[in-house]
């Protein structure tokens, strides 16, 4: 239910692409009138019971009664079966050629009439198919600028995208649910047609075997034949394959935009760097973070300048390189604890912006959250401060047991956290070290 829910969002003139949807609302009603138009009119003409009117013509033209045939015929008024015999019946005193060329003439009358403007409703299934991809296409332009846009956060970039294209396909989603109906009625119409066709050849070659008894009619003789040898050929319809193609190139296109944004930038760690919770800065004007997370069998443990700082001040011990050391955040029931880890990290990024954010603001309270320290910080202009340069990056040193899908949530929780009144962007820039298993 979530999607129509999402299809009727679509119409709002606030989202992308609505446009396109009203549009193809208006072709599926012109649509839905031209089959409703068309299904009354083809069971107007094809109303008939073919095997009893032929059976009764035939008693009659036996008995000599052909007028009151071509009454009968006459009198049925727009169907095409009786209307294309009554033709023959009519010169029935005439010679074979023109009681022949009579029902043949009015077939090309007839059966056209059967046809008329039913290739509308296929054409009505292709539009909708193409005004759907147009839609999606221009979505998906106005999302890929939108994103574009240098103001923007990279980390809101995939989600916005992704809002965008499903924004934008809803207009494709609705160009094919018009489009396959269109498609299947129009296959149902040409059947409907085609066995009246064949229905009309039949009975009127039986008609034509009692009315010139003396004359040979070919066995393979059709009346509606001069019609189909009058039909110029057509090129194959390539029209499917075309829409397959317009579909794919979008998709094709929004898929290696999502691999462009969605990407990581992994960078290996500096050999000096690898320890760096274990040095202490020289100056705050040009300190580093040097954050870390260190992924153990045992839970995860966190390096970085302020850790570094209390070790050095004596305020925690130094943790030793002991196999059996316990880990900073700890598993719980045999699971890593990613809640956790986000929370410390959290921790740590609050008091990195603090420490950034006091060089310009003196102001700041000591009690600010972390969302108020994240928005003085994206509104001002700290471009010129070299204190925590680091502050976005993090390296992740995994032991060679822990398995790919551990580190992958492990950046998820270094990459943002949530709060109750906002989400912050904490480390989006990663870097690996140590042995991962896959």
């Amino acid at each position: 239910m979530n999607i129509f829910v999402e299809l009727i969002k679509a119409f709002s003139p606030s989202q992308d692409g609505f446009v396109f949807m009203w549009i193809l609302v208006l072709l599926a009603l012109a649509a839905l009138v031209l089959i409703v138009e068309r299904w009354i009119d083809i069971g107007k003409r094809t109303n008939v019971n073919a095997a009893r009117l032929i059976d009764h013509i035939s008693t009659l033209i036996r008995e000599k009664r052909v007028d009151e045939a071509y009454r009968i015929c006459a009198s049925s008024g727009k169907r095409a079966l009786p209307r294309i015999i009554g033709a023959g019946l009519r010169k029935a005193k005439e010679p074979t050629d023109v009681i022949l060329n009579a029902m043949e003439e009015e077939s090309l009358h007839m059966i056209p009439i059967l046809e008329k403007r039913v290739n509308f409703i296929l054409v009505f299934g292709n539009i909708s198919t193409l005004l759907g991809l147009m839609g999606t296409i221009f979505g998906l332009i106005l999302s890929f600028a939108a994103v574009a846009r240098p103001e923007i956060d990279p980390v809101e970039k995939s989600s916005m995208l992704a809002s965008g294209i499903s924004t934008a396909m809803n207009t494709t989603l609705l160009g094919l649910i018009i489009s396959v109906p269109c498609v299947m009625v129009f296959s149902i119409f040409r059947s409907k047609i085609d066995r009246a066709v064949q229905e009309i050849d039949r009975y009127a070659a039986s008609i034509l075997k009692v009315l010139l008894p003396t004359q040979s009619v070919r066995k393979e003789y059709r009346v509606s034949g001069r019609r189909l040898k009058e039909e110029i050929d057509t090129e194959p319809n390539i029209a499917p394959m075309m829409n397959l193609m317009v579909i794919l190139i979008p998709l094709l296109l929004s898929s290696a935009e999502f691999v462009k944004i969605g990407a990581i930038e992994l960078k290996l760690p500096e050999a000096s760097g690898a320890g760096g919770g274990g040095e202490a800065a020289e100056e705050k004007k040009d300190a580093k973070l040097n954050l870390g997370i260190v992924i153990s069998k045992k839970g995860f443990n966190l390096f970085h300048y302020f850790k570094a700082a209390e070790q050095e001040q004596g305020e925690t011990p130094e943790p030793t390189d002991s196999k059996d050391k316990k880990a900073e955040i700890p598993k719980k029931d045999g699971k890593f604890d990613y809640v956790g880890l986000n929370a410390a990290l959290a921790k740590v990024k609050k008091k990195t912006l603090f420490e950034v954010v006091r060089i310009t603001n003196s102001q700041v309270p000591e009690d600010a959250t972390l969302l108020q320290l994240f928005n003085y910080y994206t509104k001002g202009d700290f471009s010129s401060i070299e204190a925590f340069i680091d502050h976005e990056d993090v390296k992740i040193v995994a032991e060679e047991e822990i398995r790919y899908e551990t580190v992958i949530a492990v950046m998820d929780a270094a990459r943002g956290t949530q709060t109750p009144h906002g989400n912050v962007t904490m480390f989006p820039n990663v870097s690996l070290a140590g042995g991962i298993a896959f």
